[in-house]
C-alpha cells in the first residue's frame, strides 16, 4: 500500500476520497490510522473517522469522535453540524447554539433555531464586528423592535432595527439582516442585542482607533496610584467576578503576605454577580493598602486588568488570578527575580496548575492543597531554589511579575484574546520582541486552582485564542513543544522533592525497566492503587554515564522528578538515605533484565522483603530467549563465530556471576509473584509450584468464549507487544508470505511498529498506528477481525494488549511460553516457540482454513 508524504495529509485525503465513493470501511480504516499517528489529529481527522463510523452504523463512537473534535476546536462548524444531526439534548442544543454564531448555510440556521426554541430560547442572532461597520442578522419573538446597543466607559449608543418580512429566516418569527456603522474610539466596547430590554447575545471587542492614554488623568471608578504619597515599589492587581470561596482564600493569603508601604493592593470588582464578593471587596477596600475599582459592567479579564494598569503609571506590577494562594514573602523574592537581570521583563512562579511551571507534574493541573500546603512547598522552594531563574518561552499569568520598563515598553494587554486566555503569553512575546526575557523563579511556589470564573468554557476559549496567537507568533508552539521536551525546570522540581517529607510511609515499591515490562508495572501499580496500597516506582532508565533510577508516585503526588545517578556513590547514598526515611513495606522486581544488581543490593541492605514479579523471561533462563532466535537464524545466512577474546571471557564470567546473582535473589524472594495462568505455567519450570503465588491484577487470562465460524478466516489481525526489531521480522515475514499463499486475506496490525511502512507496502497489510488497550476490543470490532496472531517474540505477562488479545472472544494464535504445560482453550493455537518461519506459517495457514 503506496501513500504520498506528508503521510498524515495522505490518510485524509484518501479518507475523504473513500467517503466520496460510499466506500464507509475503507474511509474508517484510513481515518482512523489518521487519528492514531503524529502528527497529534486536527478536527476534521476526528470528524472524518466520526463520519465513516456513522455510516457504519456506531453511532456512539461516530459522536464521541465530535466530542474529540469540539474539544480541540468548539466552533468547527463540520462537527457542530453533524452533532446537530445525530446527538441528543445537551449536545445538540450547544451544537446548535455554536452554528447560530458560526454557520452560514440557511437550512442549518433553521434547524438550529427550532433546536434551540424547543428548549425555551426566544431571539437568536450574530454579529460581525468590523473595522467600520456592524453586520448581522437576527430572528426574534414578541412585537417589540431589536435594538443594538453599542457601549463603552463613556457611555452608549443605541440603534432599532425593524424586522423585514422578505428575510429567508421570517418564517420563524420576526427577522432581520442589519449593517450599521461602528462608532470610532481607543477603548474596548460591549456589542449588544437586545429585545424590549431581554439581552440575548452580546460581543466585547477592542477598539478601532488610536488611543490616547493620559495615564495620569483621575478615572471615574478609581484614581491614580501616583496620587498618593507614598509611591508603592509594587502593585498587586486582581481582576475579580466569580468564586466567593476561592476569591476569599485569595485576598485572606494576599492580605498576610503584603507589606506596605512597599506594596499596594488594586482590586477590580468586574462587574460580579455574586453580592456575597461585592460587599467582601468593599470591606477590604477600607483598607489602607488596598485600592478599589468598582465596574458597571464586565469588561473580561483582559479589559479589568488594562483598566488597573491604566491607573498605574510607576513601579512593578504583579497580575494576580482570584483563584491563587500566595506564601508570605512571594512579592519579594518575586521582584529579586525580576530584579537580578536587567533584560527579564517577567517572572512566573511555581505552581500546582501553572502550565511549565506546574509541580510536581509539569504542564498538569495539580490539586491545589491548602494555604498550608502552598506555604510548605513554597518554604521549600525558597531554601532549596533561591537565586534560580529559569527562562520560559512566556509567562504564565495567573501570577505573572511584570518589571516597569517592560510595562512601559510593551504596553497593556491586547484586547484581541477573548476572557483572558493566552493574552499573558501573546504579552509576553511582544516584550521578547523589545529584548526581554521571561523566566520562572522556582523559589517561589503560589497555588492556584484554575478555571474558577470560565469553568467548562476554558477549552473553547483556549482554542480560539490560540489561533490568534499562531497567527502573531507562528513559531510560538515549536518553542513551547521544545522546552516542553528539555524541561529545563526538571532539576528544581527534583531538588524540592529531594527536601520535601516522604509522600507516604511504608509503600511498596516496583523496580522496572521501561518499555513493555513498564507497561507491566502500570498496570500492577493500577491494581495495587485501587486496593489503596502506597506505591511508588523505582524505574531504571540506562544511558551513557550509566544507569540511573527515577522515583515516580503513581498516584501523581511527589515524587515526579527525583532521579538518583547510580554510578555516583554520593546518589547511592542519597537513594539509600531517602529509601530509609520512607521505610517500604516491600519490593516487587518485575524486570530483572533492566534493574542493575547495585540498586536491588541498597533496597535489600535496607532490611525490606523482596518479591520477584513474573512479567518476562528476565534471567531466569536462556532456553526461553525468543522465538527469533531459531526463526531468524533459519531465515538468515550463518555466519561463523570469531574466537573468544579474553575481553569477551570477561564478559562471559560477569554475565554468569550476574545471573548466578539474580539466582540466588529469586531463592531468597518472599515470593515469585504471577499476574496469570500463563505467567504460572512458564514459571513452573523454574520454580516449586509452592513458590508461586496469584497477584490476581485484573489482567489474567479467563476462559471467554470463542466466536465459531464456519468459514476460513479472511480477516486476520497480528498484535504487536514489544514493536521491537524481533516482532518486526515476524509479521513483515507473515505479511510476505501469506500474500503468496493467501492473497485474499486481509492482515490489520493492530498498534504500532518499529516501521509501520514496510509493513504497509504489503497490499494485504494495514496498520492501524498506536492503539490504547481500554479501546483494544472496540478495534476488534471495528475492523471486522475474525482471529489474532499475538505475536510477542518474547515472554510477557501481566500486559494489557497482550492481555486484551489472549480474553478476546476470537481465535488467538501465540507462542506458548509454558512449553506444553498449559492446555490451550478450543479454537486457539499454541506455536513451540523453538518452530522456524516455515512450520509457523504452515500452521498458520492450517488453522486459518480449519
Amino acid at each position: 500500500m503506496t501513500f504520498e508524504e506528508p503521510h498524515h495529509h495522505s490518510l485524509e485525503l484518501l479518507a475523504a476520497q473513500a467517503l466520496a465513493r460510499g466506500e464507509a470501511e475503507a474511509a474508517f480504516k484510513f481515518a482512523d490510522r489518521r487519528c492514531r499517528v503524529r502528527p497529534h489529529p486536527e478536527p476534521r481527522s476526528y470528524v472524518l473517522r466520526g463520519e465513516a463510523l456513522f455510516r457504519l452504523g456506531d453511532k456512539s463512537a461516530a459522536i464521541r469522535d465530535l466530542r474529540n473534535a469540539l474539544a480541540l476546536a468548539p466552533e468547527d462548524i463540520a462537527a457542530n453540524r453533524r452533532m446537530l444531526a445525530w446527538a441528543d439534548s445537551a449536545e445538540k442544543r450547544e451544537a446548535a447554539g455554536v452554528l447560530i454564531i458560526q454557520d452560514r448555510d440557511l437550512d442549518t440556521l433553521r434547524t438550529a433555531i427550532e433546536v434551540l426554541r424547543a428548549s425555551g430560547r426566544r431571539h437568536f442572532g450574530r454579529l460581525i464586528i468590523l473595522d467600520a461597520t456592524i453586520e448581522g442578522w437576527a430572528v426574534w419573538a414578541g412585537h417589540a423592535p431589536l435594538e443594538l446597543t453599542v457601549t463603552d466607559g463613556s457611555g452608549s449608543v443605541a440603534s432599532r432595527i425593524q424586522p423585514d418580512p422578505l428575510h429567508p429566516l421570517s418564517d420563524l418569527g420576526r427577522a432581520a439582516a442589519f449593517r450599521l456603522p461602528r462608532p470610532n474610539s481607543p477603548s474596548s466596547k460591549s456589542i449588544t442585542l437586545s429585545v424590549a430590554g431581554e439581552e440575548f447575545y452580546s460581543r466585547r471587542v477592542p477598539g478601532n482607533a488610536v488611543p490616547a492614554i493620559d495615564p495620569h488623568a483621575p478615572n471615574g471608578n478609581g484614581s491614580v496610584l501616583a496620587a498618593q504619597v507614598d509611591v508603592p515599589e509594587v502593585t498587586v492587581v486582581v481582576p475579580v467576578f466569580k468564586g466567593y470561596d476561592e476569591t476569599r482564600a485569595c485576598l485572606d493569603s494576599l492580605m498576610s503576605a503584603v507589606r506596605p508601604p512597599r506594596h499596594r493592593v488594586l482590586l477590580v470588582d468586574n462587574a460580579t454577580p455574586e453580592a456575597p464578593i461585592s460587599n467582601y471587596l468593599d470591606e477590604l477596600s477600607t483598607r489602607t493598602s488596598v485600592e478599589l475599582i468598582k465596574l458597571t459592567r464586565n469588561l473580561g479579564f483582559v479589559g479589568a486588568v488594562n483598566r488597573a494598569l491604566s491607573l498605574i503609571p510607576v513601579g512593578d506590577v504583579v497580575l494576580l488570578n482570584s483563584d491563587t494562594i500566595v506564601p508570605s514573602g512571594f512579592i519579594d523574592r518575586l521582584a529579586e527575580a525580576a530584579r537580578s537581570s536587567p533584560d527579564i521583563g517577567t517572572v512566573t512562579p511555581l505552581s500546582n496548575n501553572g502550565e511549565y511551571t506546574s509541580f510536581p507534574i509539569p504542564n498538569a493541573a495539580n490539586p491545589v492543597g491548602s494555604l498550608g500546603d502552598v506555604t510548605m512547598i513554597d518554604g521549600i522552594a525558597a531554601r532549596t531554589n533561591a537565586g534560580h531563574v529559569v527562562d520560559l518561552p512566556s509567562g504564565i499569568g495567573f501570577c505573572l511579575y511584570v518589571t516597569r520598563t517592560c510595562l512601559d515598553a510593551v504596553g497593556l494587554l491586547s484586547e484581541d484574546f477573548d476572557q483572558g486566555y493566552l493574552e499573558d503569553a501573546d504579552f509576553c512575546l511582544r516584550a521578547r520582541e523589545r529584548g526581554f526575557r521571561s523566566v520562572c523563579a522556582p523559589g517561589v511556589f503560589v497555588g492556584h486552582a484554575g478555571s474558577v470564573s470560565f469553568g467548562r468554557d476554558k477549552r473553547s476559549l483556549v482554542v480560539r485564542n490560540l489561533g490568534v496567537l499562531k497567527r502573531r507568533f507562528p513559531e510560538y508552539t515549536k518553542q513551547s513543544a521544545a522546552f516542553v521536551r528539555a524541561d529545563p525546570l526538571r532539576r528544581m522540581r527534583e531538588s524540592i522533592e529531594r527536601a520535601a517529607p516522604v509522600p507516604a510511609a511504608n509503600p511498596r515499591l516496583l523496580a522496572t525497566g521501561i518499555g513493555a515490562v513498564g507497561a507491566v508495572t502500570r498496570e500492577r501499580a493500577r491494581q495495587l492503587g485501587s486496593e489503596k496500597v502506597p506505591l511508588l516506582i523505582l524505574e531504571v532508565h540506562h544511558e551513557g554515564d550509566g544507569p540511573s533510577v527515577r522515583l515516580l508516585n503513581p498516584a501523581g503526588g511527589v515524587p515526579q522528578s527525583m532521579r538518583f545517578q547510580l554510578s555516583l556513590s554520593s546518589e547511592r547514598e542519597a537513594f539509600s538515605e531517602y529509601v530509609g526515611r520512607m521505610r517500604p513495606s516491600g519490593l516487587e522486581i518485575l524486570d530483572p533484565a533492566a534493574v542493575p544488581l547495585c540498586l536491588v543490593d541498597l533496597i535489600v541492605a535496607v532490611g525490606i522483603p523482596s518479591d520477584i514479579f513474573i512479567a518476562d523471561a528476565g534471567l531466569l533462563g536462556r532456553r526461553n530467549e525468543s522465538f527469533s532466535a531459531s526463526a531468524i537464524r533459519s531465515a538468515r545466512p550463518d555466519r561463523r563465530k570469531p574466537a573468544i577474546r579474553s575481553n569477551d571471557a570477561r564478559v562471559e564470567a560477569d554475565e554468569r556471576s550476574r545471573v548466578q546473582r539474580w539466582r540466588e535473589l529469586s531463592e531468597a524472594a518472599s515470593r515469585i509473584l504471577v499476574p496469570c495462568d500463563h505467567a504460572r505455567a512458564f514459571a513452573a519450570g523454574f520454580f516449586p509450584e509452592h513458590r508461586l503465588a496469584a497477584t490476581r491484577t485484573g489482567t489474567e487470562v479467563r476462559n471467554s468464549p470463542r466466536k465459531p465460524t464456519k468459514q476460513a478466516v479472511s480477516r486476520l489481525g497480528l498484535v504487536p507487544v514489544r514493536s521491537c526489531a524481533e516482532e518486526q521480522f515476524l509479521m513483515c515475514s507473515l505479511a510476505r508470505v501469506l500474500h503468496e499463499k493467501r492473497p485474499e486475506l486481509s492482515i490489520t496490525v493492530i498498534g504500532s511498529t518499529l516501521d509501520d511502512h514496510s509493513l504497509m507496502q504489503f497490499a494485504n497489510t494495514f496498520v492501524t498506528g498506536s492503539v490504547e488497550a481500554a479501546e483494544f476490543n472496540w478495534v476488534l470490532r471495528s475492523y471486522g477481525l475474525q482471529s489474532l496472531f499475538l505475536c510477542a517474540t518474547r515472554p510477557i505477562f501481566g500486559h494489557p494488549v497482550a492481555t486484551f488479545a489472549l480474553n478476546s472472544a476470537l481465535p488467538v494464535t501465540f507462542f506458548d511460553w509454558s512449553l506444553g504445560r498449559l492446555t490451550p482453550r478450543n479454537g486457539d493455537l499454541p506455536i513451540d516457540p523453538d518452530s522456524d518461519l516455515s512450520n509457523i506459517t504452515s500452521s498458520l495457514c492450517d488453522w486459518l482454513e480449519s
